[in-house]
């Protein structure tokens, strides 16, 4: 066998390993990016806040552009809500029809 063959049969497959490597690695730090960006993103108090009207349209009509978002997290407008349990209205009760 000639050297020039030997050497391709051991620098190809060499080559796919290591592109296989450098591919979970870029994988393994995307992931690791993802986590640390949820992270941060589950700090955002936007949800805890007085304006927040949670709805798709208008989020919060105080600072629109930066609610649920990561510029949120320094929101200079944030004001705990009242968390307080509104009371059920009573159970309609029906009658036996028999």
């Amino acid at each position: 066998m000639p050297s020039s063959d030997i050497l391709l049969a051991v620098l190809v497959p060499l080559g796919i390993w290591v592109m296989v490597l450098l591919f979970v690695l870029a994988l393994l730090l995307a992931i690791q990016d993802g986590l640390q960006r949820l992270r941060r993103l589950h700090q955002v108090p936007c949800f805890r806040c007085r304006y927040y009207t949670g709805s798709p349209y208008l989020k919060c009509p105080v600072r629109p552009r930066d609610a649920a978002s990561e510029a949120a997290l320094c929101c200079p407008d944030y004001e705990i809500a009242d968390v307080r349990p509104t009371p059920s209205p009573a159970k309609p009760r029906f009658k036996a029809l028999l």
